[in-house]
């Protein structure tokens, strides 16, 4: 298998730690975390782009309200 020729994969940054770790919970991988630069003291999390993760994401924008009251 030749490694030489990898593609790069588009990446998504996510700024709510919540929504992340609704993420990693369904089985998104993790790619890195990284300290935000505008906001000191926060972080920035990011996730292979996919359709199925932005159509995670809009479930969790979605569900939010109900997730935060659990």
């Amino acid at each position: 298998m030749d490694t030489t020729n990898k593609t790069p994969r588009d990446i998504i940054v996510i700024y709510s730690p919540r929504m992340a770790g609704y993420l990693m919970l369904r089985g998104f991988y993790l790619v890195g975390v990284q300290p935000n630069l505008k906001r000191p003291g926060k972080n920035c999390f990011s996730f292979f782009s996919s359709p199925m993760l932005k159509e995670t994401m809009k479930d969790y924008l979605n569900r939010r309200d109900e997730l935060n009251n659990l």
